[in-house]
């Protein structure tokens, strides 16, 4: 057995849980966007400043926020002082002995005769002759993950406290017990067990806009073929924020580059709740189905929905109902796959921001994905199938652009189908796009000309891209943020 046994953090742990592949060295990883993660870095160098500063309180937060904000645009700068400001109305100086050196719970097991530990860290511990508290940094929406809960749960003293100081919701939050801890636990050995095993599946999904290594696993391929580089930058666009790009590139660019906060708002989740479940449903009712007007569907389909919520299963089976008389006229669809994830890389030249924050001229690989609610062929033609529940938008062009490049490049066919399907109040259509190869050339130019405007943008000043301002501004999560720095 090793005398320097491995171990993996919680936080890597849960990555690999999404996608092997996320921390699989033999990719290459690339410099991507890390604001939250430098504001969050920041943040807590400012409280550990602040709580060992014996100075009055108002020069201690003074020197903390100028020794470790000082560098960030005015924006960000505003961000993290008043995530700081958070902390200190939710936690209060004491007299405990502090340890800030990211203290850790371990639980170990033994892996192919080594000794392998998952860690679970937190930020600050307090300890005084009675007790010990350990608090946990959160600045997201993300909570204290499964795994941490575990780990804590297995190896807490009785003297022991651990708390979550959660930012986002303003609270001091003891991190409570979990069910099935056990299980959670053996479950991500398993994880660990296949990662140390090299039997590494990729598994792309949404977790794929915040790993390092998307452009470099295969499932994005470059356009040209160009292979990613370790000092590149990279960034993933998901086919949401591929929407905003034609309004506003400050919008644009706050949402994928910089992490800037959006703005709370107000709104009906029943909506939401509908096409989530119109989405999910209608996916498993068509899935390999080679007659879905069959008599019976629509009582199987309520079958499938017992468990939903009675005014959202209405309003899905209604749609339901909508979508099968739109397809009605296609004799020969096949659908073969759901929630399937296309998307490709784009590599030009940009500016690159490196772990050291040093900013320079170099490359960017900008890696284009979406995750298709259905797709199969149809009269033999691959197919890719969008379902609507709001309105049609100019903007599902470039959806539908993005979707059709993505099946060029992994099935290697001369055309390809795009439907957007919109099931809502106010109408019912198909958008039939169709594709063939001689446009890959002109789609990839359009998409590699995105990359060009995001490889302007500098990492480390979210102030730098230009907003335009129009109608789309009432829509806008940034609203009043933007109006403020503008």
């Amino acid at each position: 057995m090793s005398d320097n046994p491995v171990s993996f953090s919680t936080t890597k742990i849960n990555k690999m849980s999404q996608c092997l592949g996320s921390e699989y060295k033999k990719y290459n990883t690339t410099h991507i966007p890390n604001a939250n993660l430098q504001r969050w870095k920041s943040v807590n160098d400012a409280i550990i400043e602040w709580l060992v500063n014996q100075a009055p309180e108002e020069v201690a937060i003074d020197q903390a926020e100028e020794n470790n904000f000082k560098y960030f645009d005015k924006l960000q700068k505003k961000i993290a002082s008043d995530l700081f400001r958070r902390f200190r109305n939710i936690y209060h100086k004491n007299t405990a002995n502090l340890n800030a050196d990211f203290p850790s719970s371990s639980i170990s097991k033994v892996i192919n005769g080594e000794e392998v530990f998952m860690n679970a860290h937190t930020q600050f511990e307090f300890e005084d002759e009675v007790s010990t508290e350990y608090v946990k940094l959160k600045t997201g929406k993300r909570g204290v993950s499964d795994l941490d809960k575990a780990i804590i749960l297995k190896t807490k003293l009785e003297n022991e406290t651990f708390y979550v100081a959660d930012l986002y919701n303003n609270d001091l939050l003891e991190i409570g017990s979990i069910e099935n801890s056990e299980e959670i636990v053996e479950s991500n050995f398993l994880v660990l067990e296949d990662f140390i095993n090299e039997n590494i599946k990729l598994s792309p999904g949404s977790h794929c806009t915040l790993c390092e290594r998307a452009s470099s696993c295969g499932e994005y391929p470059s356009i040209n073929g160009e292979g990613t580089k370790r000092n590149y930058r990279g960034i993933v666009i998901s086919k949401t924020n591929l929407l905003n790009k034609d309004n506003c590139e400050r919008q644009f660019a706050w949402k994928t580059q910089y992490g800037i906060p959006k703005e709370q708002k107000e709104s009906d989740p029943f909506p939401m709740k509908v096409g989530i479940s119109f989405h999910k449903f209608s996916g498993m009712m068509l899935l390999n189905n080679e007659n879905p007007q069959k008599s019976g569907e629509i009582d199987r389909l309520k079958n499938l929905l017992k468990a939903e919520d009675e005014e959202v299963a209405v309003e899905v089976t209604k749609k339901y109902q909508q979508l099968l008389n739109q397809i009605k006229g296609f004799n020969n669809l096949e659908i073969t796959s759901r929630e399937r994830v296309l998307g490709f890389t784009a590599i030009t030249d940009g500016i690159v921001q490196n772990k050291s924050n040093k900013v320079y001229d170099g490359k960017i690989a900008a890696t284009f994905m979406g995750s298709a609610d259905l797709v199969g062929r149809l009269d033999g033609i691959p197919l890719v199938v969008e379902l609507k529940t709001g309105a049609q938008l100019p903007q599902h062009s470039a959806e539908a652009e993005l979707y059709a490049l993505g099946a060029f490049i992994q099935t290697k066919e001369s055309e390809v189908v795009v439907l957007h399907i919109y099931t809502n109040d106010k109408e019912e259509k198909i958008v039939e796009r169709r594709f063939t190869q001689d446009q890959i050339e002109a789609l990839g130019n359009k998409f590699d000309s995105i990359a060009k405007t995001i490889g302007h943008w500098d990492p480390s000043d979210a102030l730098q891209p230009k907003f335009t301002v129009g109608d789309w501004c009432n829509f806008c999560d940034f609203q009043n943020t933007c109006v403020e720095f503008r």
